[in-house]
């Protein structure tokens, strides 16, 4: 029992020290993608985007640029979305092709994302996730054109 206790304590000693460490980045990263698709995805409320962007900014640089696309796009920076989506896709990614495509229809480039639409619909079956990513980019660009990327 005695030994349980020590155990807990040195646990619980290591969990506060690395809560403690402001240099631990990443850590929120969970919080702040929960923070993002709650906020921003699910309600609308374009003042948290720069938490989307933060997170985005996160995964990027660990080398889930397909992943820091959509969230680029939830935080307001098209451009960094099309960027990110290109790497994504020229490292093989090939459903990245749909971020990108995304990024350029609300960049008002609709016929370029014709481009990318297509190589993303023969690789990608069940594609409901992105009907529901384009009905929510809708809400956050209601000046964009999404109809040549739409099924």
């Amino acid at each position: 029992m005695k030994k349980w206790g020590t155990i807990m304590l040195v646990l619980s000693m290591s969990l506060s020290a690395f809560a403690a460490d402001a240099s631990c980045k990443g850590c929120g990263a969970g919080k702040l993608m929960l923070q993002c698709d709650y906020y921003v995805a699910r309600q609308g409320d374009l003042s948290k985007r720069h938490v989307c962007e933060e997170y985005a900014q996160i995964v990027d640089v660990d080398g889930a640029s397909a992943k820091a696309a959509w969230y680029y796009l939830l935080g307001g920076k098209p451009e960094k979305a099309l960027d990110a989506a290109m790497r994504a896709y020229d490292q093989g990614q090939t459903f990245a092709a749909g971020y990108v495509a995304q990024a350029l229809s609300v960049l008002g480039k609709g016929e370029e994302a014709k481009r990318y639409i297509e190589p993303f619909r023969k690789v990608v079956e069940e594609r409901s996730y992105f009907t529901q990513e384009v009905n929510t980019l809708k809400t956050l660009y209601p000046d964009a054109d999404f109809s040549t990327i739409e099924e």
